[in-house]
């Protein structure tokens, strides 16, 4: 057989398969069946087609070969472009995105130089990730991209929406929690056990918000906070983002925030209608690392996994940053993510009572439980308003966190602090992890 030809069929056998594995990866995340497996094209061995006897033989049992290898290549370039159809049919997902992990940053570099050439936008990248969050116009270039170019690419995957969590409706039976639904009416410093002086609590300490966004309030007045807008829409801002934040650095008399001096990155991340996305989440840790942040406080969640999410997380524990997130709301037996990640410090919601919220998630994994019934906080308009969720339970678990580092603990202490010092419920770990956060 001619070298040519030899290296043609292997190089395109090679294509198939790589193909093949790429198509295998988006569908495994766009959809909730396992993945069927796919039929892979076997390279023809050289044994049997020198046992034939016959060069003639040989080179046409070689040119079929090939000529299999390109319709399969053709086959997983269709079923390419069905994908991503499919994929912008789902609620769940931001339309005519994806977000790609590459093998390396210099496989990533080239990816930046060609992608206009194909009419994709880059909105984000990081190297550090080897990631890129891209938006394309033309679902079959795009799908070309990912044919032409699979071999560069360690993942392919949807961009996840990210939500403020909501409340649902108080169940009259609820076999995933305890359903506790007693208020507080304040905003639970004391079933923490933060009560008397705070007004150094937090000093030295950064505390990156990732939400949706912070805006003037005098419960506020006097904290030092530093703006970031990543969702950029010159729209109104969502209070939620407000609330977390007095939570955590609130200086309300009555129902101040843990730790009231500790200085606020204000990342936003989340719309108007508290609605964000998973490659937002990541460049906002991302930003928030590199500007110093220890602690960084994410409450909201997404349904579906990300690489680049999960990776951000891991680029900032790895750096000693402290990573809380909320369990989610959803009455689920599973934890929302990024709460879902290891070494997350994941919160579920406690009433009044210390029963695990009727709304609050539960989950393998799930490390602490906080007051998240019936809350005071701050919020837009110069607004004080009750709220419940997980989110307000993860701020206040920010805040805690934020007064333990300002009291000389280290970023590392901090899992085994909590854990130590939580109050146990006698409630499963699935509900409440490893009990109600009590400061020391």
């Amino acid at each position: 057989m001619n070298d040519w030809l030899k290296t043609f069929l292997t190089l395109s056998a090679v294509l198939c398969l790589i193909s093949l594995g790429a198509l295998g990866w988006l569908a495994f995340e766009t959809t909730d069946a396992p993945v069927q497996s796919m039929a892979k094209l076997e390279p023809l061995p050289k044994k049997k087609a020198a046992e034939a006897g016959d060069a003639k033989a040989a080179e046409r049992m070689a040119v079929e070969a090939q000529a299999a290898a390109l319709a399969a290549v053709g086959a997983a370039y269709d079923e390419l472009q069905r994908k991503l159809a499919e994929l912008n049919k789902s609620p769940s997902v931001v339309k005519n995105e994806l977000l790609l992990r590459f093998n390396s940053p210099e496989a990533l570099a080239a990816f930046r130089n060609r992608a206009g050439l194909s009419g994709i936008d880059i909105v984000y990248s990081d190297a550090r990730l080897k990631s890129a969050r891209v938006r394309y116009r033309d679902a079959a270039k795009m799908a070309q991209e990912l044919r032409d170019h699979a071999k560069d690419y360690d993942n392919i995957a949807p961009n996840y929406l990210a939500y403020v969590p909501g409340l649902p409706q108080e169940p009259q039976t609820d076999p995933n929690n305890a359903g506790g639904s007693v208020p507080f009416q304040s905003s639970g410093l004391e079933m923490i056990n933060a009560v008397g002086d705070r007004s150094r609590w937090g000093a030295g300490v950064k505390v990156a918000v990732l939400d949706t966004g912070v805006t003037e309030h005098a419960s506020l007045t006097g904290v030092k906070v530093t703006h970031h807008d990543i969702v950029n829409d010159h729209q109104s801002y969502h209070g939620h983002g407000t609330a977390m934040t007095s939570l955590i650095a609130g200086r309300d008399e009555a129902n101040g925030g843990v730790a009231p001096q500790s200085e606020i990155l204000d990342v936003r991340v989340a719309d108007s209608t508290g609605t964000g996305d998973t490659a937002m989440v990541a460049e906002g840790i991302m930003w928030a690392v590199d500007r110093g942040a220890v602690v960084i406080n994410i409450s909201l969640g997404a349904a579906g996994d990300s690489s680049m999410l999960r990776d951000a997380v891991a680029y900032a524990i790895s750096r000693g940053v402290v990573v809380v997130a909320a369990a989610g709301n959803e009455q689920a037996n599973a934890l929302s993510y990024p709460a879902s990640y290891s070494g997350v410090i994941s919160v579920a919601a406690v009433d009044a009572q210390g029963r695990q919220a009727y709304f609050s998630n539960s989950g393998q994994g799930l490390f602490i439980s906080a007051p998240g019934v019936g809350i005071v906080s701050a919020y837009s308009d110069g607004k004080t308003v009750i709220g419940s969720g997980t989110s307000q339970a993860a701020a206040i678990t920010s805040g805690a966190i934020s007064a333990l580092l300002s009291r000389n603990y280290q970023s590392q202490q901090i899992p085994n602090v909590l854990t130590q010092n939580a109050v146990r419920t006698g409630a499963p770990s699935t509900q409440v992890g490893a009990g109600i956060l009590r400061l020391p």
